[in-house]
């Protein structure tokens, strides 16, 4: 009897390990890979609605690839590129010096209609875009790896291909969540700050320590608060997502800004 027993309790393991087991594993790993891809949907409605400045040319994925165009071409002292790398839309990249290590970029289409114009210059990361008050960094020291910072005085971000940390000066932390989980917590007053962040609001908080960087903003998403993933929440909401999250940042920029940014860019 007891050897029977034995026999139908062994049978049982086995059958978890070879059928349920491996069942389980392949669901969790497809709802791990739908969770992600609703994240990042979520965090690009993020990206267009709170910068509506860098539409639609300037996506970070797309600045890499300018970044490590340009710096793959000679520094001349006026030139034409033809099909500018980063820039599908622009038939011709008009490049004037200004400085030594900084040129005037004029983006033009089919026609010689003006896209887009902004300064690009030299950086010991890669390359550093200036439009309007904003900065952008591309950090591209490690090709598979490339990061973007961008700075103004009312919002700032970070990416890489890991996914998104955004600041608002009405946020008092970075928000992001991890993209392993979808579940985040709800605080009703750093909810209703981060909506405000999303209309559009800014100055009603935070700290912006004025000189092109969020004081104490860690670079690494692991630090930022619950409430900060909350704000997330609240922001996607008023953009019409349903709940919005961002992706974090895999690891931690170790490298200051040379211009004076500390986790982020500065003028």
């Amino acid at each position: 009897m007891d050897g029977m027993l034995g026999f139908w309790i062994f049978g049982a393991i086995l059958f978890v390990i070879i059928v349920v087991m491996p069942i389980r594993a392949a669901y969790t790993r497809r709802r791990d890979v739908q969770d992600t891809e609703k994240l990042r949907g979520k965090n690009e409605a993020l990206f267009h609605s709170m910068f509506p400045e860098l539409q639609p040319h300037f996506h970070p994925e797309r600045l890499v690839e300018f970044a490590q165009g340009r710096l793959g071409r000679s520094w001349s002292a006026k030139a034409r590129w033809a099909n500018p790398a980063g820039f599908p839309g622009a038939a011709v990249a008009e490049l004037k010096a200004e400085e030594r290590d900084r040129e005037r970029v004029r983006l033009l289409d089919t026609a010689g209609m003006l896209l887009h114009e902004f300064t690009f210059e030299k950086h010991p990361e890669g390359g550093v875009l200036r439009l309007g008050k904003g900065k952008i960094t591309v950090d591209i020291r490690k090709p598979a790896q490339p990061r973007v910072r961008y700075w103004h005085p009312e919002r700032e971000f970070k990416w890489s291909r890991a996914g998104w940390i955004f600041k608002t000066p009405v946020a008092d932390e970075p928000f992001e969540s991890s993209s392993s989980s979808s579940t985040l917590s709800s605080s009703s007053s750093d909810s209703s700050r981060t909506a405000a962040a999303a209309a559009g609001i800014v100055g009603l908080g935070g700290t912006f320590d004025g000189a092109g960087a969020a004081a104490g903003w860690d670079d690494s998403p692991q630090t930022a608060s619950s409430s900060g993933s909350s704000g997330a929440e609240s922001i996607s909401n008023a953009v019409g997502v349903s709940s919005g999250v961002s992706l974090s940042d895999s690891s931690s920029d170790s490298t200051s800004d040379s211009t004076g940014d500390s986790g982020s860019t500065a003028y």
